[in-house]
């Protein structure tokens, strides 16, 4: 049995990926050249009459303005006039500019200061023949000597990757998972589970933002879908803001996947029940920044989420500070846990996050962005690249660095957060903070984070001396100015009069309030100093409060944006706000008056040339990570999406973020379910606040399902357990409690502490509401699973479509073209349409004919359908290899018989004649395709087509006219681009 779940693995992993047609999108690049410096020799060094006094010691400096780690030096050689240093440097260069090396001859002088120049030359690089080693001595005052050899080359190894597929590694695990789903529906759902593996739908949990709100209630989501074996189905859990501190924090643990999640909510509650606040100790403010500055001084940027992420790692990860987003590959490789995929914002400087975003996914595998399909290895986030090159090698920033990063809206508002207010609406707030920033006058501009300079990158600095040094303030220097400014003593912050600088009069006291208030202490009006000083910049500029990396897509020569779903077909005018959407999003309606968000600028182009990228929290445009599971290569079936978003009152209608998110979509062309403010009134006043709504489109069926769980607490104060009514007055006080309405807020956005009581409540509601529901979720998924199993495989496009397609060469326009005329054919699943796409139709068949097509690879049969969901239990040890080498033969003769099952099909007004077995060879040679009359195929055949297991061609009334002669002046060997045909 082993053996038989070792080849399925490997048939699935080479028949599933053989073709991609999101492959067919080239994303265009310019690679950068690759210049190599050996520093040889050096002769007759000389200082003149210093030599005299004391034998020179020499070193060579390199310096090209035009390089990213531009300034390099050889070792030092101590009392030698011949040095022989032999030392190899590479430098990445854009061959569009003008690459000047400056080389300098040094005489090192330490311990002193100043190291003396004994001459300086320079060199143009573009003199240079490419691919070709060229030697060069220069001279120095027209004695010394020092020869070099260079030679300048394209790279042809990118670190990178250019492409809108998924990578090969989220593939692998997709094919492992997708057997463990099969396995796992079969034992949940019975005999309304999948039969096939083409049957399995794809399910997406995600969790909206909102603190520690949404941490906590997520904990009781994930329980109940555990015990349930809900989650057991999913393929991704994706995250944004609380709820990706919620999924990073498990996926961390070092007890996962063994243990259940409801087994980490006793120490995720002892974690939380002091706020995280208290972590502003001197000793620990000091240890933070001592860390910051570490980094800054090793030539990364840093800013206030820094400082952020290290409060929240300690808070949330304790003993695992050390711990990376890749670590998490390893509990991946089995398949047996879904996907985690967290988000956050890219954002520029000077636009309003609601206006400009570029959504970035993280995964264990990799980070980027699908907007310009360019993505990174997971461990090299943080590093510095050129031109798609990697430049230089930074260690992987650890977990709680990015938890920062996903929460960082907590980081724009952190001097709220001192003030303590939890009574204000915490996402329009920090929407409009961040506009209310984006909107000062730009005298804040100059000491922005992102001027060149400002951090030690061994690039040239144009801030002058004055500037730079004051922008670089010392944390000692920070600290000592702040406690001198704020000079309180005891006695002065009781009986200090107020006095009139310019009469020199003491002023009148004010009139004491018999209202009591609050007073800030020394300490918190000290750490409102600290990161409010503009010399330190954490808190006092815009850059200061976001996530701010080097841009990985520095130096591309990008030339445009790609569609998140690249398949929807170009249109020459915007679509009306208020129609619906053509192509695969249509039906995606939002009102456009609802909302003043309204993504203007999200298909404008990132320049980048800029050295850093601002990561915010996601949730200053949208509150829900719809993105990352919205994205069509991952075809998600079914959205179990859970929102803890704040609310005015805990009746107030939930769907203000599902709105953002439908009118997202639609701006982007993918498919969603018809949702705006419209439907939603009409939903709300027909069903009222209620647990679960669910979202359909109702004419498309490749739509996903949005199941959109709200925070609410109704059915809860009555049962213990759905149908467990509770009965004990301890039991109705624990439930019987508000959510926002309760003035006391125990579950603010802001609130960074959660007493036991509150984390029980919560987490129990979320977890009730949860499994209130479970067979509302059973029943989409087995909806799912028929729609499947009674509709053709999914198709990215139509073919008359495929010519309008942007940026696709004519080769890849027929591979395509000739996929989705496979799969039309009703003879091709979608997964075997994609083997020998370079060859026609008709070939394709003659080799099922001679037998080409291995039994296992094909996955289809009685072999995958009775395999697959056996495959772990122990009952058929002992059966399993004679049930599957019976099933051999038998497979093989249908497959033999293959060809002889068609369908009628029209050109014209005349019909296809009828084609035999033996004249099979001579109808492939042009490459359309060609249908049989089922007239001629005798009965036993027929039969074959109700054989469980075999895919039922389509029906003659459904059946449509697909020839690969649609596609215009298709050439195999030309690769030429070509617009969208008008």
């Amino acid at each position: 049995m082993e053996q038989v779940w070792l080849e399925l693995i490997s048939a699935i992993k080479k028949r599933k990926w053989s073709f991609d047609p999101y492959q067919i999108f080239e994303v265009d690049h310019r690679p950068c050249l690759i210049f190599t410096v050996k520093v040889l020799c050096g002769r007759n060094i000389t200082l003149g009459w210093k030599d005299y006094v004391d034998t020179p010691d020499p070193y060579v400096r390199l310096f090209i303005e035009t390089a990213p780690e531009g300034r390099r030096k050889t070792t030092v050689k101590d009392n030698d006039t011949k040095p022989q240093w032999d030392e190899t440097f590479e430098f990445l260069l854009n061959e569009n500019e003008i690459n000047i090396m400056e080389i300098r001859l040094m005489e090192d002088n330490y311990p002193y200061m100043n190291d003396d120049i004994v001459g300086i030359d320079t060199f143009d690089i573009g003199s240079l023949t490419r691919d070709k080693w060229t030697k060069k001595t220069f001279v120095f005052n027209q004695v010394s000597e020092v020869d070099i050899e260079m030679k300048v080359s394209l790279d042809t190894n990118p670190t990178l990757r250019y492409s809108l597929c998924l990578c090969e590694q989220e593939k692998e695990y997709l094919t492992r998972r997708k057997v463990k789903v099969m396995e796992a529906m079969t034992s949940l759902l019975g005999e309304q589970g999948p039969h096939e593996l083409d049957e399995v739908p794809t399910i997406g949990v995600i969790g909206s933002g909102g603190g520690f709100r949404a941490m906590v209630g997520l904990s009781g989501v994930v329980k109940a879908l555990h015990d349930s074996g809900i989650l057991q189905c999913a393929t991704y859990l994706g995250g944004l803001s609380g709820s990706s501190w919620y999924i990073s924090t498990l996926y961390s643990h070092q007890n996962w996947p063994q243990m259940a999640p409801g087994d980490m909510q006793d120490e995720l509650k002892n974690n939380i029940d002091s706020s995280l606040l208290w972590l502003l100790k001197p000793q620990s403010v000091y240890r933070y920044m001592d860390m910051i500055m570490k980094k800054r001084q090793n030539g990364q940027p840093v800013s206030f989420t820094d400082f952020f992420g290290h409060m929240v790692g300690e808070t949330l990860l304790g003993g695992r500070l050390q711990s990376r987003l890749s670590d998490q590959k390893a509990k991946l490789e089995g398949g047996n846990i879904p996907l985690p995929l967290l988000t956050c914002v890219h954002v520029k400087k000077d636009r309003s996050a609601r206006d400009f975003q570029e959504w970035v996914e993280f995964s264990p595998y990799e980070i980027g962005m699908a907007k310009y399909g360019t993505f990174m290895p997971t461990d090299l986030f943080g590093c510095k690249f050129f031109m798609g090159r990697l430049a230089k090698t930074y260690e992987e920033p650890p977990l709680h660095f990015l938890q920062g990063i996903w929460g960082s809206a907590f980081c724009i508002l952190f001097k709220r957060l001192l003030d303590d207010n939890k009574k204000l609406d915490p996402v329009e707030m920090i929407r409009l903070e961040m506009a209310k920033q984006l909107e000062e006058n730009e005298g804040d501009e100059s000491s922005d984070s992102s001027d060149e300079g400002e951090f030690d990158d061994g690039e040239p600095s144009t801030v002058p001396d004055a500037k730079y040094k004051q922008k670089s303030a010392t944390l000692p220097s920070v600290l000592s100015e702040t406690r001198n400014r704020l000079n309180y003593t005891s006695d002065q912050r009781t009986k200090r009069p107020s006095v009139d600088e310019g009469q020199g009069r003491e002023m009148p006291r004010r009139m004491v309030s018999t209202r009591r208030t609050k007073q800030k202490g020394y300490w918190s009006n000290f750490l409102k100093g600290v990161f409010e000083n503009k010399r330190w910049e954490l808190l006092s500029t815009r850059a200061g409060r976001a996530g701010v990396v080097h841009n990985f897509m520095r130096g591309l020569s990008l030339q445009q944006s790609y569609p998140l779903s690249p398949f929807s077909p170009v249109s020459k005018e915007a679509p009306d706000e208020n129609d619906e959407v053509d192509g695969p999003g249509r039906g995606s309606r939002v009102s456009g008056e609802a909302f003043n968000y309204d993504f203007n600028g999200i298909f404008e182009m990132h320049p980048t040339s800029e050295k850093h990228l601002y990561m915010v929290d996601a949730g200053l445009t949208f509150n829900s990570p719809y993105p990352v599971v919205l994205r069509p290569q991952r075809e998600v079936d079914i959205i179990l999406s859970f929102d803890f978003s704040a609310r005015p009152g805990d009746n107030s209608p939930p769907f203000k973020e599902l709105l953002l998110a439908a009118k997202w979509a639609k701006k982007h062309k993918v498919m969603f379910p018809p949702i705006d403010s419209e439907l939603v009134t009409k939903v709300f006043d027909r069903e009222g606040l209620k647990e679960l709504y669910i979202f359909r489109h109702p004419t498309e069926p490749a739509c996903p399902i949005v199941l959109h769980f709200v925070l609410v607490n109704i059915e809860f104060r009555k049962f213990i357990k759905p149908g467990l009514r509770r009965k004990t007055q301890p039991d109705k006080d624990f439930a019987d409690f508000d959510i926002f309405d309760d003035p006391a807020t125990p579950y603010s956005t802001f609130n960074f502490k959660y007493p036991h009581l509150a984390f029980e409540r919560l987490s129990k509601l979320t977890e009730f509401n949860t499994m209130l529901n479970i067979e509302e979720i059973k029943k989409v998924m087995v909806e799912v699973i028929e729609k499947k199993r009674a509709e053709p495989d999914r198709c990215p496009c139509k073919l008359e479509e495929v010519p309008r397609l942007r940026r696709v060469s004519q080769k890849n326009q027929k591979r395509l073209s000739t996929f989705l005329s496979r799969i039309r054919s009703g003879r091709f699943s979608r997964r075997d349409a994609g083997k020998s796409i370079d060859k026609p139709l008709g070939d394709a068949i003659q080799e099922e004919k001679n037998g080409s097509i291995d039994v296992v690879d094909a996955a289809e049969g009685p072999l995958s359908r009775e395999v697959a969901p056996k495959l772990t239990s122990d009952n058929v040890m002992q059966k399993q290899d004679s049930k599957a080498q019976a099933a051999v033969p038998e497979y093989e003769g249908r497959l033999r018989r293959k060809a002889a099952i068609s369908k009628k099909m029209t050109t014209g007004s005349k019909s296809l004649p009828a084609v035999n077995s033996d004249q099979r060879q001579g109808f492939a040679s042009n490459g359309n395709v060609v249908s049989l009359d089922s007239s001629q195929v005798n009965k036993g055949d027929a039969q074959i087509r109700d054989v469980p297991g075999r895919r039922k061609p389509q029906q003659p009334e459904k059946a449509r006219l697909w020839h690969d002669s649609k596609c215009n002046s298709i050439d195999d060997d030309d690769d030429r681009f070509f617009t969208a045909v008008e």
